[in-house]
C-alpha cells in the first residue's frame, strides 16, 4: 500500500529508522506498524506516482533584494 503521512506528523519506518517522505511510499499492506498508523491517524492512503510521471520543477530561489541607495555622506561634495 502507499502511504504519505498526515500533514504536521513526521512518522519514521521502523526497520529503517527514516522518515516518510511527503510525497508518500510503498509500504507492506498487512504490517502491524503501518495499519496502527494508518489507523491512529498518522498516514493516510494515496496513490503511487505513475512511473512515467515528471518530478515537479524545483521552486526557483527567493529574488535577493534590492541594494538599497548609500546614504550621501555630507562631508563631500556632490
Amino acid at each position: 500500500m502507499w502511504i504519505k503521512p498526515v500533514p504536521g506528523r513526521l512518522v519514521r519506518d521502523p526497520v529503517t529508522g527514516e522518515s516518510v517522505p511527503a510525497k508518500g511510499r510503498e509500504v507492506p499492506d498487512h504490517h502491524p506498524y503501518w495499519r496502527r498508523r494508518l489507523n491512529d491517524g498518522d498516514v493516510a492512503l494515496g496513490t503511487k506516482p505513475a512511473k512515467g510521471a515528471k518530478p515537479a520543477a524545483p521552486t526557483p530561489p527567493p529574488a535577493k533584494p534590492a541594494a538599497a541607495d548609500p546614504i550621501p555622506d555630507p562631508t563631500k561634495e556632490a
